[in-house]
């Protein structure tokens, strides 16, 4: 676990800053600053309050969903710790309804004990038709055996408890319907965790953080405070793994321990996804991607509505929520299944509510809306309307042909160059740069090599139809700075061979040197970068001009060997390496990684 942190000198201040600070995010919210109480200044004590809270840590949970339509007032207690019962008297009281307030609690004791103190006063105030506690109980991986007498814990799930009891609330429903719908909803909500690593919490020393889990270790079911899971695992799966097994724990109606989540076919069913602070965004999106495949593969379900994003936190914990929620199952006799999801589609101003852009019940169906096939989509659009391709000519286009034997030994050759040196060049980059230079080589002459099993494209000793092939490859597969400065180069030097053909110039060599000196000019035009910048322009531009003036290929390449070298005596002015400190002619100050995986490219020439 980390346990690094951004702090104020005084980590005591940290909640009080904190809940300032949000004020500044929604003129809806307000502060009770001693009592810790973020509240709607705009309710309307007509209409029933609800109110939620817990330790802090868990932002934006619950502050950041106060407003109109969600949450009434939210009370924050110190670093995972529950707020105090005067705390959440005051959170009633500055939130007083004419009909009665709920209190939504997470299902851990210190929530159950100081919400409980402060329903028992508030009772005897007002009656106990007036003050209602819900538990939010979603959480599956405790078994029922274990948790047969605390019941079971409270996951991000209670979020989408607030959303739609907050909007039947905001319709001005007495609160024994609220309440009862909030019972339902309960019973139909399902929740699991799986983490990385559990959390650090600031302030702590981190030995009595427990539970540090090891380079290789996933855990299944664990809570949001550093609670043991169901499973500790001594690998870390791949996605389609991990979420089968977090699917069966939610969805297996036959284990006699959970089997809590139930559903027909036809159920509409809503998927909440959770990040507990410390999971990457494209991460986050692929478990999203996995789940909704093999909840449709595998379980016959197709999701109604998604919601992705921070709901619950553990301050920056590597650890997600897998959320169901079973809207047909939650309908009662008051409420329809169109209800409900008018409640969960309204729009509200709560500062970390997502918004959901479908507004239709029913399975949501992505399919039409993806594009498989780009190049071709104009094409298939103009022949659905019986309008004729014009992309054929039956007009002879001028080509070079070499042996086809010749063409396939220099793309394998400079291949497995860069296959052999990628290590040295990721090494190399990852000191002055981001790292990715030679895996992004080697994923773009892999793609090649594939190409060529694939569809032998050289076999028919065409020039053109190599070089718009690999050209194709390195637009479409490449990426980084690194693959467009190859596309614009090799885009500038296809142009050109196929210009000179075209103007009758029959000569190879002749076309060759013409075509590399227009395409590094024409690459120029779009970059700043020139010799001694220590960049791929130190090989490219010598190389080219000495091809140029020299009509000899062996020469120019041994020019780029020399220049590829010469760059580690070379200050970086261009690029990511300009902000690492390594001083050039130092030990560690490597060449450039660029400029040298484009060497081992031409290198292929030499011996052909």
């Amino acid at each position: 676990m980390s346990s690094k942190h951004f702090l104020p000198k005084d980590p005591n201040k940290m909640v009080h800053q904190g809940l300032i600070a949000a004020l500044y995010e929604n003129p809806n919210l307000s502060l009770l600053a001693k009592e810790r109480v973020i509240f709607n200044n705009k309710f309307d004590n007509s209409k029933v309050s609800l109110i939620s809270g817990g330790g802090s840590g868990h932002e934006p949970g619950w502050y950041g969903f106060v407003c109109d339509g969600m949450l009434s007032a939210s009370v924050q207690g110190d670093f995972f710790a529950s707020p105090n019962y005067r705390n959440i008297q005051a959170a009633e009281k500055i939130t007083h309804s004419e009909k009665g307030t709920i209190f939504l609690i997470t299902n851990y004791t210190g929530d159950n004990l100081y919400f409980g103190m402060a329903t028992q006063e508030l009772v005897s105030m007002f009656g106990d038709d007036k003050i209602r506690i819900l538990r939010v109980t979603d959480d599956v991986a405790v078994p029922r055996s274990k948790g047969a007498l605390v019941g079971r814990r409270t996951l991000s799930g209670n979020t989408l408890v607030f959303k739609v009891l907050g909007a039947c609330a905001d319709e001005g429903h007495e609160i024994d319907d609220v309440y009862k719908l909030g019972e339902s909803i309960n019973a139909n909500i399902a929740s699991v965790n799986a983490g990385l690593d559990h959390v650090h919490i600031p302030t702590h020393d981190k030995s009595t953080n427990w539970g540090q889990l090891g380079p290789n270790e996933l855990e299944l079911g664990l809570g949001v405070h550093n609670e043991p899971g169901v499973q500790k695992l001594d690998y870390i799966p791949a996605n389609e793994e991990l979420i089968e097994s977090m699917l069966k724990l939610l969805l297996d109606t036959t284990d006699p321990e959970r089997g809590f989540f139930k559903y027909d076919s036809g159920d509409q069913i809503v998927l909440q996804m959770n990040n507990l602070g410390g999971v990457a965004h494209l991460e986050m999106l692929n478990l999203m991607y996995e789940t909704l495949n093999q909840l449709n593969v595998r379980y016959g379900i197709q999701i109604s509505r998604v919601y992705l994003g921070h709901f619950v936190t553990s301050f920056n914990a590597p650890i997600f929520t897998l959320t169901l929620f079973n809207v047909t199952k939650s309908v009662t006799t008051q409420f329809s299944e169109d209800k409900l999801f008018e409640y969960l589609d309204k729009i509200v101003d709560a500062t970390n509510w997502p918004v959901n852009l479908h507004k239709k019940s029913g399975p949501i169906d992505v399919s039409s809306r993806i594009i498989t096939n780009f190049e071709h989509y104009d094409e298939e659009k103009e022949a659905q309307k019986g309008i004729p391709s014009t992309n054929g000519s039956s007009k002879p286009v001028p080509d070079i042909i070499e042996e086809p034997e010749l063409l396939n030994s220099i793309i394998k050759t400079a291949a497995s160059n860069i296959i052999k040196k990628e290590p040295e060049l990721t090494e190399w980059d990852t000191k002055m740069g981001d790292g990715d230079c030679g895996e992004g080589l080697k994923l773009g002459v892999e793609f090649i090599l594939k190409k060529l099993e694939e569809e032998k494209f050289t076999q028919s000793g065409s020039v053109l139809i190599t070089l718009k092939t690999i050209l194709q490859i390195v637009k479409d597969d490449m990426g980084g700075t690194l693959g467009a400065i190859l596309y614009i180069f090799l885009q500038g030097f296809t142009h050109k061979v196929e210009t000179l053909l075209n103007e009758g110039l029959t000569d190879p060599t002749e076309v060759y040197t013409k075509a590399a000196g227009y395409a590094i000019d024409n690459l120029c035009e779009y970059t700043k970068a020139r010799e001694g910048h220590r960049t791929v322009m130190d090989v490219l531009i010598p190389f080219c001009r000495t091809y140029q003036r020299t009509l000899s290929i062996d020469s120019a390449v041994k020019v780029a060997l020399e220049s590829a070298e010469s760059t580690r005596k070379l200050e970086p002015l261009l690029g990511r390496a300009t902000y690492v400190g390594i001083k050039a002619g130092s030990k560690d100050f490597p060449p450039d990684p660029g400029a040298y995986g484009v060497y081992e490219i031409l290198a292929a020439l030499v011996d052909h």
